[in-house]
């Protein structure tokens, strides 16, 4: 039976006194690099796209928050609004037009409340503060910036379980992540919450192995952002109290007035977001009780309501880059066929998080997109690089090892700036991606401004336009004649026959008709090689008859 002090001891390479020897700054060189390189990469892809679904109505809400401390506009209580706050941090010092969030009837019914208002998230885009879209970067930007946190704890608590190597491996899969560098771009909850979680889930691990009041103040903290991040983040609650149950058993160490202190400080944290007023928080988690009906879904070719257990299963298996899988499969060869004495205890940290995050979400059939299940990622980072120490060992192994990362690397380059498309090789790569995943998985309505730069090059002044996503075309001075899709409105309601001639573009999401009634409108279009895949998103076809 391992003892708590194998249970806390630090990895060889920084017993010394805590501190690192001189020839151990290659790990922090390394871990500037690949965050350096991870800012690069997403600010390089973020100017070159449109806004998506989500960020359209998300843009602005948290300043209008801040300034009014009032939730009384559309869409304030779809989410928490730690989000909000952050990406709209730019705002607070640009001038913008106030009247968008104050044309509202005064109602307060969760209905009202709970719409997604693209018509005001448009407006706004099309403003002249937002000219060139340096509104919509700069929020970016913020949540670009919470992505390279979460980049530099991976790093850590992998240094914490493993040492250096290990350490320099995490930091490699989470800055070269196709999928952290699709959702750590755009204004949407999805990395705040990954963030977050994470960060509170290490703390709290440390809290419980080292035992000291500032891990419960930092990790309490943690956890009320998390809170503020989205309403799933409520698992986190079930979770740490399996892992302190876990941790008794094996320890028989436990601090239960630490504890407290650390759920009070979360607690504490949700009401000062909130400006100490929760009823928006509790509207927020009926609404999307309300909401949580059927939503249209697509996997493998096939449309449901009722979403399928095996969704995300599929999603994170054709979405995942196959390195990073190798790795995973390594990991817990090691942890069940060799385990380390004593380390299992701190492992479950890890792993039990992300089973928790993935069985929720697979049980709850809401099949929409792998994004709901982005918290897991930088969980498994930090598992899958245990295999760090072992791969030194060998020199076969170490040839193994830096193949993999090769691979894993040059996939994420490959499919830049166009991240939210990746798909590995067991799909086909990002060209078959839309046989098996649309929506937030691929088409999110991103790639208007690719559709305006291929325009250009070929002349074209006036395009058939079939649009899932909820930004403007005309913003970009696309010319269009408007085919069914969704999101994009229809000038001419009472229209039911569509005969397009000439060029014609149809979104992926369209193209498999998943929000379409009738889910076969462009069967035609299904089974004819289009002339160019805009971002691997927008289908372009040529009609002569």
């Amino acid at each position: 039976m391992a003892t708590t002090n194998e249970i806390n001891a630090p990895p060889p390479a920084t017993r010394a006194g805590g501190s690192r020897p001189r020839n151990e700054v290659l790990p922090s060189i390394i871990l500037a690099v690949c965050l350096a390189a991870f800012l690069v990469k997403a600010l390089t892809s973020l100017v070159q796209e449109s806004s998506t679904w989500d960020e359209t109505s998300y843009f602005g809400l948290g300043k209008h928050i801040l300034q009014t401390h009032r939730w009384d506009v559309p869409g304030t209580i779809l989410h928490p609004p730690l989000s909000y706050f952050i990406h709209d941090i730019p705002l607070l010092f640009i001038p913008t037009d106030q009247s968008l969030w104050t044309n509202y009837p005064p109602r307060t019914d969760r209905e009202f409340l709970g719409m997604c208002d693209n018509i005001r998230g448009r407006a706004l885009l099309s403003s002249p503060a937002n000219q060139g879209d340096r509104l919509l970067i700069l929020s970016r930007l913020m949540m670009v910036l919470t992505g390279v946190l979460l980049g530099w704890f991976v790093y850590v608590w992998s240094y914490a379980l493993y040492g250096k190597w290990s350490a320099i491996l995490a930091a490699i899969l989470y800055s070269f992540c196709p999928n952290i560098l699709a959702h750590a771009r755009l204004i949407t909850p999805d990395i705040t919450l990954a963030t977050f979680t994470f960060i509170t889930l290490y703390y709290f691990w440390r809290l419980l192995r080292d035992n000291r009041i500032g891990d419960a103040v930092l990790g309490g903290t943690c956890l009320g952002l998390t809170l503020l991040s989205k309403f799933t983040s409520v698992l986190l609650f079930p979770i740490c109290i399996l892992l302190m149950v876990i941790w008794w058993m094996k320890q028989k160490t436990l601090n239960p007035r630490y504890g407290l202190l650390f759920a009070a400080i979360g607690i504490g944290i949700l009401f000062l977001g909130y400006g100490m007023n929760l009823n928006p928080y509790f509207d927020g988690i009926l609404c999307q009780q309300e909401q949580a009906g059927g939503h249209s879904g697509f996997l493998m070719g096939k449309h449901s309501n009722t979403g399928w257990w095996y969704y995300f299963i599929v999603a994170f298996l054709i979405k995942t880059p196959i390195a990073m899988m190798v790795f995973l499969v390594m990991a817990l060869v090691l942890l069940f066929g060799k385990p380390t004495k004593g380390l299992w205890l701190n492992e479950m940290f890890l792993l039990i998080p992300a089973a928790t995050i993935f069985c929720f979400f697979s049980l709850n059939h809401k099949a929409i997109g792998l994004r709901y299940i982005l918290p897991i990622y930088p969980f498994l980072f930090v598992f899958a690089s245990r295999v760090a120490q072992s791969f030194l060992s060998s020199k076969r192994l170490t040839g193994l090892s830096v193949a993999l990362i090769g691979w894993y690397v040059g996939a994420s380059c490959y499919i830049h700036p166009h991240y939210l498309a990746y798909f590995n090789e067991l799909a086909g790569g990002p060209d078959n991606g839309y046989k098996y995943l649309v929506d937030s998985n691929l088409d999110w309505g991103q790639d208007l401004k690719g559709l305006k730069s291929y325009m250009q090059k070929h002349g074209i002044s006036r395009i058939y336009l079939s649009y899932f996503g909820t930004d403007s075309p005309t913003r970009y001075g696309i010319a269009y004649d408007w085919l069914p899709g969704n999101g994009l409105p229809n000038p001419d309601p009472e229209k039911h026959e569509y005969a397009p001639k000439g060029w014609v573009a149809i979104s992926a999401t369209c193209l498999q008709g998943v929000y379409l009634l009738d889910k076969d409108l462009y069967a035609w279009f299904r089974e004819r090689q289009p002339v160019a895949k805009i971002g691997y998103s927008i289908f372009i076809y040529q009609v002569d008859d």
